[in-house]
């Protein structure tokens, strides 16, 4: 396989790419949802491993929508290596796993790996379109609830697996700056999307003051931490919820884990935090789905502390910081509703970071402190 004078963002040079490997393919589907890569669904001419479909990521030294954003080809080999020591660890009956990985050309930044998607949706777009009953809701959050809490518990004492990571230095960046980085100016209006400059939010300056500080030591320890392994992106985005319709209802037969390339040492509390970030969102703006959302939420924090070793009191207190962040950074910058809704979340958002800085718990956290 060689790239060389091909151009692996289109799907022409892709299947020019793929010709005479086992990996040869009749179409190669461009699938949209992420934002770091360009991403095909290929389609192959023979089935590889009783697969029918697979998915090939290719990455470019750049964001794909701004190629002034430098993007270091060197998260190609983290997500790599995340997936294939997750595999290794999980049990082989785990219902959350993640993709196996059938090639990496790092000289060709291509990895390509299981289809996880066709025909199913990621638990963000399956709450938006048909919200599960209670009881897979349920599920579903007390399977990722326990997935994470054992990702953490596992590499908070494997060195080796910390070390490595590690040197994904610039997740370590991109993750301050996509959020910490961003509180204070999308506060003051100096870098925030209409909704909350016009007028400008008012946050009074003691809250100001204690929501900096916040955010510059959460970002001080984001940047130096080994306290566990956190996979950087755990939203319901990058979750793919697969059912079995061989029964009836239909079942939950597996959900994957996608996008690991922001995996490294952090803070255990600020997985936690986005994913409860997301949830609360989805329940708060889409009514309909709120049920369901809070269903899984609930579970999700049961089961990450019952499987969580050690005291999650911390994990609580960071995660509510994180939730806050999250509302006050990301909520404006997504269509999530009207300028008044927005504003509503972006202050809720603050209560939260100062409730999680003073180590008060929350109704959105209390699941985890039991």
């Amino acid at each position: 396989m060689t790239a060389i004078a091909r151009d692996l963002s289109t799907a022409a040079d892709v299947l020019a790419y793929l010709e005479d490997t086992p990996f040869t393919s009749t179409k190669a589907i461009p699938l949209a949802g992420g934002f770091g890569n360009y991403v095909f669904r290929l389609h192959l001419k023979v089935p590889y491993e009783g697969h029918e479909t697979l998915v090939l990521k290719h990455g470019k030294p750049y964001l794909p929508g701004n190629q002034a954003f430098a993007f270091s080809l060197d998260r190609q080999t983290y997500e790599v290596g995340a997936l294939k020591r997750i595999r290794e660890w999980l049990p082989n009956d785990s219902l959350v796993t993640v993709p196996v990985v059938h090639l990496y050309d790092n000289v060709a930044a291509v990895i390509i790996m299981d289809d996880c998607g066709e025909g199913f949706a990621t638990l963000k777009q399956l709450m938006l379109d048909s919200p599960p009953s209670s009881t897979i809701a349920q599920q579903i959050g007390r399977e990722l609830g326990q997935f994470l809490a054992r990702l953490h518990t596992w590499s908070t004492s494997n060195e080796s697996v910390l070390d490595f990571f590690d040197k994904n230095a610039q997740a370590r960046a991109i993750s301050v700056y996509a959020t910490y980085g961003r509180i204070i100016s999308t506060l003051k209006g100096q870098d925030a999307p209409p909704a909350v400059v016009d007028p400008v939010l008012d946050i009074p300056p003691d809250d100001l003051s204690s929501v900096q500080k916040i955010a510059e030591q959460t970002t001080k320890e984001m940047m130096t931490t080994k306290e566990t392994l956190v996979m950087g992106d755990f939203w319901p985005g990058n979750v793919i919820v697969v059912w079995s319709n061989d029964a009836s209802p239909p079942t939950l037969e597996r959900i994957y884990i996608l996008d690991w390339e922001l995996v490294k040492p952090g803070i255990a509390g600020l997985d936690v935090g986005q994913f409860l970030a997301e949830m609360h969102l989805l329940r708060r703006c889409r009514p309909y789905c709120a049920e369901s959302a809070s269903a899984v939420m609930n579970a999700f924090q049961e089961s990450y502390r019952a499987a969580h070793e050690g005291p999650v009191s911390e994990v609580a207190d960071k995660a509510l910081v994180h939730v806050g962040a999250h509302l006050v950074v990301w909520t404006p910058r997504n269509d999530w509703g009207t300028k008044e809704k927005t504003r509503e979340l972006v202050q809720e958002g603050v209560l939260y970071l100062l409730s999680g800085g003073r180590g008060e718990a929350e109704e959105i956290v209390k699941g985890l402190r039991g």
